[in-house]
């Protein structure tokens, strides 16, 4: 059984460095990251698809749920790190360093909030992989993602990062006992014309 990690497609918040709100939607070029990765995964064998419920990660799965005729679950424990009430704002208009290990943005989350989410977060999708006999599909975030890698996966020896987490990446993972990466932010789906790069 596999696990499918994907981070959602563009938006104009990740190509202008804002940090993002919940109802940020995918930017012209993150619907196209998504048709190409539907196109890409329509016909892979997932059992089963689980997704933030943030609006750019809906938007992200909707062109692969349709041709696949599909739906998703989704979970709110996959949801991007809440920087609060800096949402919105861009990087360089935020005095204080927001990715600190001590910042604690109002009425937002610290790194350690974050990284306990997370933590549930990957219980809570080994959980549902566990209820499903075959392939699963997550379709999540940046931050999240980066977390789920350092912390709770095993890197097959040699491997390398096929991406630095671009737009709708992909890793692969192998849900035996060691939960190890296969395939490493793969966005080999991707034309020339819609890779973005590995923007936050």
């Amino acid at each position: 059984m596999a696990i499918y990690l994907v981070r959602h497609g563009e938006t104009d918040g990740n190509r202008n460095r804002v940090l993002q709100t919940p109802d940020t939607p995918l930017s012209t070029l993150g619907h196209q990251q998504a048709q190409e990765f539907a196109a890409a995964y329509k016909d892979v064998p997932l059992e089963a698809i689980l997704s933030s419920d943030y609006l750019r990660t809906k938007q992200t799965i909707e062109p692969l749920l349709r041709q696949r005729a599909q739906k998703a679950t989704y979970e709110s424990l996959l949801q991007e790190r809440s920087f609060g009430d800096i949402r919105g704002k861009a990087y360089d208009d935020v005095e204080d360093d927001f990715f600190a290990e001590g910042y604690a943005p109002p009425n937002g989350e610290t790194k350690q909030q974050f990284v306990n989410r997370v933590a549930k977060a990957w219980a809570f999708v080994v959980k549902f992989s566990e209820e499903h006999s075959g392939d699963i599909l997550v379709m999540t975030h940046g931050l999240v993602l980066r977390e789920i890698v350092n912390t709770h996966l095993n890197v097959k020896p040699g491997l390398s990062y096929l991406s630095d987490y671009q737009n709708t990446c992909v890793t692969k993972v192998d849900m035996s006992s060691e939960k190890t990466i296969l395939s490493l932010c793969d966005v080999s789906h991707l034309s020339a014309q819609t890779s973005s790069g590995g923007v936050v």
